[in-house]
């Protein structure tokens, strides 16, 4: 693997110069992510690519350890989003913030699978990483697992917390952190925040109400902004940050286990042309077919269901923000007719003001739904090219069905997540019928 500096390595020595503290603060939304353990916990997000595993075994078919770190290193070890930490603020008197992880460790982050595992029965979850030890919040919230396969291929899960990301931007995020190509030169390590420092709680209140008031623009903007938000809200946020470690573990590994029962997932592969031409026959979108597909494959008694979906809000005038979608919820008859699902699921999505809070809607609500577009050309891990995404939805843990698809390479990869005691196989397979109108091949 070629780089700039192959003998570089990131720089944690220290100026003498005095370090500026850095923050980014979190939206509240964000904030509610690591609000409790079950949270915390729930929002870890694990994805699944699965590679040809070129360049990444030693002459002897081992996996090449060294070289795969090294790469991590240089790319995600070096992108500033996976080298900070979570900081909480002195006396809860702003929102907490993401700081960089003075004591930044990459092993910390890396789990290589001793032995080769045979894909066509693993379990997607565990190679993903999902059954990993659960993240410190001492520390940055991702990790990588290195699984090799049976059939020479090898499988990269990256798990990552939905408090740092969603999905647009984490699709981002996995373009900045793989290759255009095999022999795509890598860029020495370095260190994001080379100069800064992480801001102390104490810091973080002055920081926020500095960072706040350049965004306003006038004493005008400021006022009208700070009371756009009840000022009981506010102290009541104040108040329940302030009591947080008294909370934050309540009930328990029990508690954890009941708002977070066994799931497990599966997926399937079509061709995005084809599904994006069936969704307009039938009068919609590819993402109102997805979800009149998940409707109509749902195997519950409950015919008359509703689930989420993300619209999203990111805008260039708020680059600040990680997170920006607002989940919307739609209904439908899943013994419908295919088409007539859709010309509902269509017409609920194009009536929606979103300056208004969202209309309640009726059904037995299933879960979530999502479809994000990632790239049209091959992307690269190490050299090694990237055949498949398995999608795994940002399901809470009371979802029976969450079902996300990744558009790569002019293919729609649909993956989905239910209870372990629903047959996950069968429902996704169903899903993949009505999206392509073509019999389920089954588990690639």
């Amino acid at each position: 693997m070629a780089t700039t500096d192959s003998a570089a390595r990131v720089d944690q020595s220290t100026s003498p110069a005095p370090r500026g503290p850095y923050a980014e603060f979190m939206q509240i939304w964000e904030e509610g992510y690591v609000s409790n353990h079950i949270s915390a916990r729930v929002m870890q997000l694990p994805g699944l690519f699965i590679t040809d595993g070129n360049g990444l075994r030693l002459p002897d078919g081992a996996i090449d350890r060294a070289k795969i770190r090294e790469y991590i290193v240089a790319t995600m070890g070096s992108h500033a989003t996976f080298r900070v930490r979570l900081q909480r603020s002195f006396l809860g008197l702003s929102s907490p913030a993401w700081v960089p992880d003075e004591k930044f460790d990459i092993d910390r982050h890396i789990i290589f699978a001793d032995r080769a595992v045979d894909f066509a029965t693993a379990d997607l979850r565990a190679l993903s990483g999902d059954e990993d030890p659960v993240f410190s919040l001492k520390h940055p919230l991702w990790r990588v697992r290195i699984t090799p396969l049976t059939d020479g291929r090898v499988a990269i899960g990256i798990m990552i917390h939905h408090a740092s990301t969603d999905g647009l931007s984490g699709m981002k995020l996995f373009s900045s952190i793989s290759q255009g190509g095999p022999d795509e030169e890598i860029p020495a390590p370095t260190d994001p925040f080379a100069g800064r420092r992480a801001a102390k709680a104490w810091e973080l209140p002055f920081l926020a109400l500095s960072q706040w008031w350049a965004r306003q623009g006038s004493i005008g903007a400021a006022w009208k902004t700070y009371w756009t938000k009840p000022l009981l809200r506010r102290i009541r946020r104040v108040a329940a940050r302030i009591t947080l470690p008294l909370r934050f573990g309540r009930g328990g590994a029990a508690a954890l286990r009941a708002a977070l029962p066994p799931r497990h997932s599966a997926y399937r592969i079509t061709d995005a042309a084809l599904v994006g031409r069936r969704a307009r026959e039938l009068g919609g979108t590819l993402s109102d077919l997805q979800v009149s597909a998940m409707i109509g494959a749902w195997p519950g008694a409950e015919r008359v269901v509703s689930l989420r979906f993300p619209v999203s809000f990111h805008s260039a005038n708020e680059p600040h923000i990680r997170n920006n979608v607002r989940d919307m919820e739609v209904y439908g008859d899943a013994d419908a007719d295919l088409a007539a699902t859709m010309t509902l699921v269509h017409r609920q999505v194009v009536e929606r003001d979103d300056s208004k809070p969202p209309v309640p809607v009726p059904g037995f609500k299933i879960g979530y739904s999502t479809l994000l577009p990632w790239v049209s050309r091959p992307r690269y891990f190490c050299g090694a090219e990237m055949l498949e995404v398995a999608p795994f939805p940002a399901s809470l843990g009371g979802d029976s069905l969450a079902v996300a698809g990744i558009m790569y390479r002019g293919k729609l990869f649909v993956g989905g997540n239910m209870p372990a005691s629903l047959d996950v196989e069968a429902t996704i397979g169903r899903v993949y019928e009505l999206m392509s109108g073509q019999p389920d091949p089954g588990r690639s």
